[in-house]
This record gives C-alpha cells, sequence and structure tokens, in this order.
C-alpha cells in the first residue's frame, strides 16, 4: 500500500481547515467565514543558515567550544583573580565561623563552599561592572578630547582665515593707491 505523498508548496495544505500546518508562498483568498475566525498563530521554524535571521546558540555548540586549555588559563581572566582570592577568603571566614558557632565540620564546609562561591561571584561582578564604567569613562574621555582638537583646528583655520582676509585687505589698499582715499 503506497503511502500518500505530503503536498508541495505549490499545491497548498492537505487540509484547508488547518493551513497552519503547512506555510505556503501564496496565502490563499480569504472569505468572510475565514476573516471572522481567528486562525492558530504560525509555527515558528528554527532559523536555516542563509536565511537571514540570527541564530541563536545551543548549550551544547557551548560545551564543545571549550577547549581543554581553557581550564588552565581561566585565572588569566580580568577581574577572574580578583573573584577567586575574594571566594577563599570568605569561604574560609565562613566555614571557619560556622565551624566555632558549633556545626558539624561537614554542615560547615557546605556552607564554605556556598559562601566562597557567592563571594566569588559577587566580586566578579562587581569588578566588571567597573571595568565597564572605566570603559565609559575612557570613551567619553576620548570624545571630548577629540571635540577639543576639532574645536581647536576650526579656531586656527577660522584664525588663519581672518589674517590672510586682512592681508588681502592690506594689499588690495596698497595697490590701491593715494587716490582711492581723496
Amino acid at each position: 500500500m503506497p503511502t500518500p505523498q505530503p503536498p508541495t508548496r505549490d499545491q497548498g495544505p492537505a487540509d484547508p481547515n488547518r493551513s497552519w500546518l503547512q506555510q505556503t508562498e501564496a496565502t490563499p483568498p480569504q472569505t468572510s467565514q475565514d476573516q471572522a475566525q481567528p486562525h492558530p498563530p504560525q509555527p515558528q521554524t528554527p532559523p536555516q543558515p542563509g536565511d537571514g535571521r540570527p541564530r541563536r546558540p545551543t548549550l551544547s555548540e557551548a560545551a564543545q567550544s571549550i577547549k581543554p586549555g581553557d581550564f588552565l588559563t581561566f585565572h588569566q581572566a580580568p577581574c577572574a583573580r580578583s573573584g577567586l582570592l575574594t571566594g577563599i577568603g570568605a569561604g574560609a571566614a565562613m566555614g571557619g565561623i560556622r565551624w566555632i558557632m558549633g556545626l558539624p565540620i561537614p554542615r560547615a564546609a557546605n556552607w564554605a563552599v556556598g559562601a566562597g562561591a557567592l563571594g566569588a561571584i559577587a566580586q566578579y561582578e562587581y569588578c566588571q561592572l567597573k571595568r565597564m564604567q572605566e570603559r565609559e569613562k575612557v570613551k567619553r574621555v576620548v570624545e571630548v578630547y577629540a571635540a577639543k582638537q576639532a574645536r581647536e583646528k576650526r579656531e586656527k583655520y577660522e584664525e588663519e582665515k581672518r589674517e590672510r582676509e586682512r592681508g588681502e585687505e592690506e594689499m588690495a589698499a596698497r595697490k590701491g593707491g593715494w587716490w582711492r582715499f581723496w
């Protein structure tokens, strides 16, 4: 028994009542009955390569982008060192305090790990915020400096232009002779 083939784009949807199952380039003319009934939303098709839409990366692609050497150099990333040191200090302090307060060592260690992780993340994010603010300040300084340079260049050009015009007027006055003023 042959299986029925799905309709091609030229043929339109197999079931006219469920046109959303297959998107066609040419939409069928709507009747008054079609306009009265709301159509279900069009399904989102995943972006295909070359269709112009940005493609969202997947978790597996992100995991594949990690190289073994990244684990040996992550401490060289900006703000990582201060975050790790703060996390170590916060974890040791919290673990020690909880142990002194009478918690068993495994529970105090859990507190230490949690506090260390939170401290490291908080310090890392704080450092990143400060770096972003510093970049904004530098960007603003560069913009102000460029505007100042442009203003000084424009003022210098205008001054040179006035000097040229004044010189041309003097030359015209000298060429005119003494009868020009009588």
